[in-house]
Parts: structure tokens; C-alpha cells; sequence
């Protein structure tokens, strides 16, 4: 009977203390899952792991995004872009985001420039086709965009627009890096070849103006974009009154 009972004890103290270690672990797993942090006074290295890999997570610091999400953006951009408004343009990318054009990378600052000098002369970029390049779920996702661009005097002389790839990041907090190539297709030679031999020869005093990239300042970017549209115009009654295309000499 005595060993009876002193078993009987055993199992009784046995069983107390599972339950009580299950019950821990579950509220642990359970404080864990809802919150991302847990207070102990002095939890396990088994506890204190799970905890740092919860607070530290991109995905449990950072909003969710997703394809649709990167794709509403991009269409934004490109709206925002042909309304010509630069503010709004602006707001999509991080403070810190990288800019590569054809010819390099950009600071930010080179990178406004560009903007504002299309943005003033009316460029017009069509609708892009953006397809998914890669995805990290809550984190970035990176977007190829193909469509084409006319500037001011493309669109004077009925050009062809050029064919550009965007390759653009988007996270939470907005557009990491913007990377603009050409796509297949015309480049802007097709048309700025012959206007700036045009300029050249019957404007020779605002031709340096109307150059690709001669601009020092945002203002000066602007003016020249300005000048950029008003000589596309003119340059399009020159070759209507003598009869002859863009890319014919007359």
C-alpha cells in the first residue's frame, strides 16, 4: 500500500509539471505569434531566439506588397508623368533611391533635372506593358516596364517614339531604384540627329540650348526644355513650307 501511494505521488508531481511546462510553451508560442515580442523576466535562449528573429523580420516591421500593388503604382507614375506634375512624381521614389539612365548612373539631382527637362517640353510617354521581374513578398517587388517616349519634337514632326525598357523596385516606403534603357526599336538619334544639324544651321545662337543633357540646375533644365518645344513647332512649319520629312534634307 505504501509503494502504491509513493507511486501515486510521483505520477501526480510527474504530471503537475508537464502541464505546467506545456502551458508555458503555449502561451510563449501564442504571445509570440500575436504580438512579435514577448516579456519575461528570463526567457530560455530557445524563447529569446524566437523573439529576435520575430522583431527583426522585414515582413513584421515593414506593410505587405505585392504585384497589383507595384503594378497601380507604376500606372500612377506614368499618369503622373504626362500631367506633368512634378510633385507628384517625385513623391513615388525613396529619399535614397539609385537612378541609371543610358549613359550612367545619376544622383538624384542629375536625375530631377532630366525630369523637369522632359516634364517642360511636354514629353509624353504611352501606356506601359510591365511585367514581373522579381518578388519579394512584403519586401520589394521589381517591375520591367516597356513603352515608348516622344519628346517635344518627336511629336512635332510626327515621329517615331523611342522604344524605352524602365526597370523600376518598389517597396513599402516607394521606389527604390528607376533604371532606364533602350527597348528594340528607334532611338532618339532617329529624330534629334537631324534637328540639332537643323538648329545648327539656322539657329545657331540657341542651338547649345536645345542639346541633350546641357543643362547645371533644375531652372535651367526647365528653360531649356521650354526652348526644346518652341523650336520643335518652328522646326515643323520650316519642313512644311519646304515640302519635305524630318529625316530628308531640304
Amino acid at each position: 500500500m505504501t509503494r502504491t501511494r509513493a507511486r501515486m505521488t510521483v505520477l501526480a508531481v510527474f504530471l503537475a509539471l508537464v502541464a505546467v511546462a506545456c502551458g508555458s510553451s503555449d502561451d510563449v508560442t501564442s504571445t509570440t505569434m500575436a504580438t512579435g515580442t514577448v516579456e519575461t523576466e528570463a526567457p530560455t535562449t530557445a524563447v529569446a531566439t524566437t523573439i529576435a528573429a520575430s522583431t527583426t523580420s522585414p515582413t513584421a516591421t515593414l506593410p505587405a506588397i505585392d504585384v497589383l500593388d507595384a503594378r497601380d503604382v507604376a500606372a500612377a507614375y506614368f499618369e503622373a508623368y504626362n500631367e506633368g506634375d512634378l510633385d507628384a512624381v517625385v513623391a513615388f521614389f525613396e529619399p535614397d533611391a539609385e537612378f541609371l539612365g543610358q549613359f550612367g548612373s545619376l544622383t538624384r539631382a542629375e536625375w530631377e533635372q532630366l525630369l523637369v527637362w522632359n516634364l517642360a517640353q511636354g514629353t509624353v510617354l504611352s501606356p506601359p506593358s510591365c511585367l514581373l521581374a522579381d518578388e519579394f513578398v512584403g519586401v520589394s517587388v521589381r517591375l520591367v516596364c516597356d513603352h515608348g517616349n516622344s519628346g517635344a519634337v518627336t511629336q512635332a514632326v510626327d515621329g517615331p517614339a523611342v522604344a524605352i525598357r524602365l526597370t523600376m523596385t518598389f517597396t513599402p516606403e516607394g521606389i527604390s531604384d528607376w533604371k532606364r534603357t533602350f527597348g528594340e526599336g528607334p532611338d532618339f538619334n532617329e529624330v534629334g540627329i537631324p534637328f540639332s544639324e537643323w538648329m545648327t544651321t539656322h539657329h545657331p545662337d540657341v542651338a547649345e540650348s536645345v542639346e541633350f543633357g546641357n543643362w547645371n540646375s533644375v531652372e535651367q533644365a526647365e528653360r531649356n526644355g521650354i526652348l526644346t518645344a518652341q523650336y520643335g513647332a518652328v522646326w515643323r512649319v520650316y519642313l512644311d513650307a519646304n515640302d519635305c520629312g524630318y529625316d530628308e534634307d531640304c
